[in-house]
This record gives structure tokens, C-alpha cells and sequence, in this order.
């Protein structure tokens, strides 16, 4: 028995020997990585540190250059063989707060105000003091971040109108910006008149603005289902807001559209037996050829034809704003009159939403036939 126990205590003091030995060859290895780990730790407070003096005195686009900088001049040997030195090939990296997936974010384009809100919920006053956004300002005319109880806001506001390319990796969402014209061979902008507060005209407590939403709407359905890969179309309005009528034109000139149409209706409050369709057009401008001229008479021809309408003619139109302004082929159509009992209960008709919003359509596709 007692030969047992002392053959026990030798291997247990010869286990304990190996392990000591073995503690003390690794020892100083472990006390390198424990030393690293700390430093790093330190490193990455102080960072966060600076972070959050330098977020108070710098604009957004200042604190995200200085956010890359800060980040390229830490990054390790792996990150910098990386395009831009920082490992990622795209112009943007946004790190997500931990418990959130791309499913989680909205992202909005709001072309006509060349805006783009990335909306992050649960995210605080110091999201991007956390969570430094990286990458170049290129196309960015300015940077903004505001929060509420729901979470924050980064707001892009664009040099111009660009579409987004989005890449998700894990808890990062990189992004690069694509003008329009690598993307789609033809460009048309369509402009639902008025909204929000500037109703348009009022008629037995109908208004205007929801008439010309309303048609607008009926020729996205047309254009969604065309599913034309080659053609971009871009709207001024698909809600009851009110775009600035420079960013209504704005928006036309700054895609180089081939074409921009504008949906409006008429009154006449004088004499409630005037009816009928009316095309505006800029006589200022070169009337022959792919013109705005030409524009409007294809539109009033398919409008007419397809609503059995009244035709009142091409009028004039370069004392409009947005007819005016516009550098690309214009038209605004005023598809009748809401004064006229008869055509006002027209206009409230979802058929006749779809008719028009038919005819708008054939005229568009028919001016690119015809090489606009």
C-alpha cells in the first residue's frame, strides 16, 4: 500500500515538473501576447479618445477624412496591402453597431435632392465616434449625423445624382457611388406637379396635387413593368412632398435626361364648360427636330387619342420655371381642366388615371423611337 502511494506521489510531482517546465519555456511568449493585447486595448481607447474631441470642432466630412487617417496610419501590415491602405476597394466602409444586419438599415435616395439618409436604428449620439466611418469624400458635398429615440441618421448630400452599389460583409456595409449614364442608355424624369403645401388648384375640395400624383403613379406601374434595364427613370415625387422647383428641373439637367415631363390640370374658373388637354412647351428654344416642341405634340397626339379629349392645343411655356430651366427636351402636360364637372369626375377615375398614364407612356416611348 505504502509502495503504491509513494509511486503516486512520484508521477504527480513528475506531471507537476513537466508542467512548469513547459509554463516556464511559454512564459514569455504569453507575456508578449498579454503585453500586446494591453497595448492594443490602450491604443484603441485613445483613438476613441481623440475621436471624440476632434467630433465636436470638425464638420462631417473633416471628421471622416480624419476617421481614414487615423485608421490607415493604425492598420497592420495585412491592411495596407489593401487598396487605399485600408483593405477595402470601395469608397465607403460603415461599420454596424454589434445585434445589427443589413436587414436592419434603410437606405433612402432622395434624387431630386441629391440626398441619400442611411438610417441605423438604435444607433446614439456617438455612433460615429464608435463606429468611425472610413473611406473617401469624393462626390460628397457634405456630411451630416442627427439621432433621435429610434436611432441615427447619416445624411450624404451629393455633388450629383448618383445610384448606389452596396456590398455587405458581416457587420461592415460598403458602399461606392454610379452616375446614372454608365448605368442606363436613356434617361427620362417625370414631375408630379405641386404637393404638400402648394395643392394647385382646388375644386369642390379636390386637389390638384393628389390628381397629378395620382397619374404619376399609374405610369410607374407601366414603366416597372416594362422592366427596361437600358432605361432609368427617375421622379421628382412618388408622396405628398413638394420638391423645389429648381430640384424638379434640377434634377432633369443634372441626369442629362433625354426627356422630362411634367404632370399638371387646369382650371378655369370663369366658365366651367371649358375642357380639354393642353401641352406646354419652351418656344425659346430650337422647336425643330427632337425638340420640346415636338415632345409636346406627341404627347397632346397619344392624349387625345387615348382620352378622347378635347385638343386645346400647344401652348407656349417658357414663362414656367421649370420649362425654363430645363436643359433637356420639356414638356408639361395639362391633361383638363378640373373646372369642368365632366372631366373633373374623369380625373378622380382610376381608369382614367391608367388611360392617362397609358397615353403619357406611348408618347415617351415614341420620342426614343424616334431617336430622342
Amino acid at each position: 500500500m505504502e509502495e503504491k502511494i509513494v509511486r503516486g506521489v512520484a508521477i504527480a510531482v513528475t506531471m507537476l515538473a513537466v508542467f512548469i517546465c513547459s509554463s516556464l519555456y511559454y512564459l514569455p511568449a504569453l507575456q508578449i501576447s498579454a503585453q500586446q493585447y494591453v497595448a492594443k486595448q490602450m491604443q484603441q481607447s485613445r483613438e476613441q479618445k481623440q475621436r471624440e474631441e476632434m467630433w465636436s470642432t470638425l464638420s462631417g466630412l473633416e471628421f471622416l477624412a480624419y476617421s481614414t487617417e487615423q485608421a490607415m496610419a493604425t492598420a497592420d501590415d495585412a491592411q495596407t496591402e489593401g487598396a487605399g491602405q485600408l483593405g477595402f476597394s470601395q469608397q465607403l466602409r460603415l461599420e454596424l453597431p454589434g445585434g445589427l444586419s443589413q436587414d436592419d438599415i434603410t437606405i433612402e435616395n432622395h434624387y431630386a435632392q441629391r440626398k441619400i439618409n442611411i438610417e441605423i436604428p438604435g444607433a446614439g449620439q456617438d455612433y460615429l465616434v464608435k463606429y468611425p466611418m472610413l473611406g473617401s469624400s469624393d462626390h460628397i458635398d457634405d456630411l451630416t449625423y442627427y439621432f433621435d429615440a429610434d436611432g441615427g441618421v447619416l445624411e450624404l448630400s451629393m455633388e450629383h445624382v448618383y445610384e448606389l452599389s452596396l456590398d455587405w460583409e458581416q457587420q461592415y456595409l460598403y458602399i461606392d457611388f454610379i452616375s446614372p449614364r454608365d448605368i442606363y442608355d436613356r434617361i427620362v424624369v417625370i414631375d408630379a406637379g405641386h404637393g404638400a403645401g402648394m395643392p394647385g388648384a382646388i375644386v369642390d375640395g379636390v386637389q390638384e396635387k393628389d390628381i397629378d400624383l395620382a397619374i404619376v403613379k399609374e405610369l410607374k406601374v407601366l414603366f416597372d413593368q416594362s422592366a427596361d434595364e437600358t432605361l432609368g427613370v427617375y421622379y421628382t415625387r412618388l408622396d405628398d412632398s413638394d420638391p423645389a422647383f429648381a430640384d424638379r428641373s434640377g434634377l432633369a439637367n443634372d441626369l442629362q435626361a433625354d426627356l422630362f415631363v411634367s404632370v399638371h390640370n387646369n382650371s378655369y374658373p370663369g366658365d366651367p364648360s371649358i375642357h380639354g388637354t393642353a401641352v406646354l412647351y419652351d418656344e425659346k428654344k430650337e422647336t425643330g427636330g427632337n425638340s420640346s416642341k415636338h415632345l409636346a405634340e406627341l404627347l397632346l397626339e397619344q392624349m387625345t387619342a387615348e382620352l378622347s379629349s378635347k385638343s386645346m392645343g400647344l401652348v407656349q411655356g417658357n414663362d414656367i420655371y421649370i420649362i425654363r430651366t430645363s436643359e433637356v427636351p420639356v414638356a408639361l402636360v395639362e391633361v383638363g381642366f378640373m373646372t369642368n364637372p365632366g372631366e373633373l369626375a374623369d380625373l378622380q377615375n382610376p381608369e382614367y388615371q391608367k388611360k392617362c398614364a397609358r397615353a403619357i407612356y406611348q408618347a415617351i416611348m415614341q420620342a426614343f423611337e424616334e431617336g430622342y
